[in-house]
């Protein structure tokens, strides 16, 4: 099995192909700045947030893992390897999704080709993080390996400008 965790700033599934089409795919770092849409706590202050952002996942399997129910999870991790919580209006909760996949085998190709399948989380108004070091995790039937991730790096907000003279 192989798989490929991919980041974009937009995607589209489409209902009757599976593709997908991605928009800005590939970066790896995001910029803390302030949300577009109010804030999910009523009357909580507005935390700063990285850009959207999608989730991509390529499956690509052999015949043998055609055609069977596979358990899919994408978590977001800390660089310690913990699961990062965001704060919800039911408090705490781990980012993470989980749903069942299936790579159907493809047919009028030769026998031995891969089976391909593709599945996608979208975040559109972005995640409040801390600055640091992140990855999203893909686990498929409770298994991970090391390259089933993709890293991204969240930088705190610039500097507002600063008007006057020094002090001094």
């Amino acid at each position: 099995m192989k798989v490929y965790v991919l980041l974009a700033e937009r995607g589209v599934q489409h209902p009757q192909t599976g593709l997908v089409s991605l928009l800005n795919v590939g970066w790896a770092v995001t910029q803390l700045r302030r949300p577009l849409a109010p804030s999910p706590l009523p009357g909580g202050p507005l935390p700063m947030v990285t850009g959207p952002q999608t989730v991509v996942v390529l499956l690509e399997a052999e015949l043998a893992m055609c055609n069977r129910p596979l358990l899919l999870e994408i978590e977001l991790l800390d660089d310690d390897g913990a699961v990062v919580p965001v704060d919800g209006p039911g408090g705490p909760q781990a980012v993470r999704l989980e749903q069942q996949v299936v790579v159907p085998s493809p047919s009028g190709v030769p026998t031995g080709f891969p089976g391909r399948a593709s599945t996608m989380m979208d975040v559109p108004v972005g995640l409040p993080l801390a600055p640091g070091v992140y990855r999203w995790q893909v686990k498929l039937n409770g298994r991970t390996e090391a390259d089933w991730a993709a890293s991204l790096y969240v930088a705190a907000p610039p500097e507002p400008p600063r008007f006057g003279y020094p002090a001094g």
